[in-house]
């Protein structure tokens, strides 16, 4: 489909929808997150699951650019053929590339630090939800100015 025959408040409200999709993951993994603190929980064991997390969306990033096809719902993959459409192949194959290469050095600096640092028995602390806070906010605040810019 062409840009101009996207109907660019269905896309908003695509875009919206997908937004509390994502949001309702965030929920999930922030609960975990507490339950595990609570439960006083390993942070080498959190760390590792971290870690596996940002290498599957590593493999989904590389998998999306290479197919051009997306994994998930119905909602993700219309708002990612109306990216595709809206920003055009060139642009949408660079964005993406960007993606892949940004979340790929998370992913290696995590394994790294895995695998030298000694974490022990240090256990999990409720202050460091700060930046977990901030990080999911200021994606919320981020994601609402890219919807009304549409």
């Amino acid at each position: 489909m062409n840009e101009a025959e996207w109907n660019i408040q269905k896309v908003k409200h695509l875009k919206r929808k997908q937004l509390v999709q994502y949001n309702l993951a965030m929920l999930l993994l922030f609960l975990l997150y507490i339950y595990y603190v609570k439960t006083g929980g390993s942070i080498s064991i959190f760390f590792s699951l971290l870690c596996l997390l940002i290498w599957i969306i590593v493999v989904h990033t590389l998998y999306t650019l290479i197919t051009g096809k997306t994994i998930g719902t119905k909602t993700s993959r219309l708002v990612q053929t109306f990216d595709r459409d809206y920003l055009g192949e060139k642009r949408w194959k660079r964005r993406k590339m960007i993606e892949f290469i940004i979340i790929g050095v998370l992913g290696v600096i995590c394994t790294v630090l895995m695998a030298t640092m000694n974490f022990g028995s240090k256990e999990l602390e409720i202050y460091n939800l700060f930046p977990i806070i901030g990080g999911w906010l200021g994606f919320n605040i981020g994601e609402i100015f890219r919807i009304r810019n549409l």
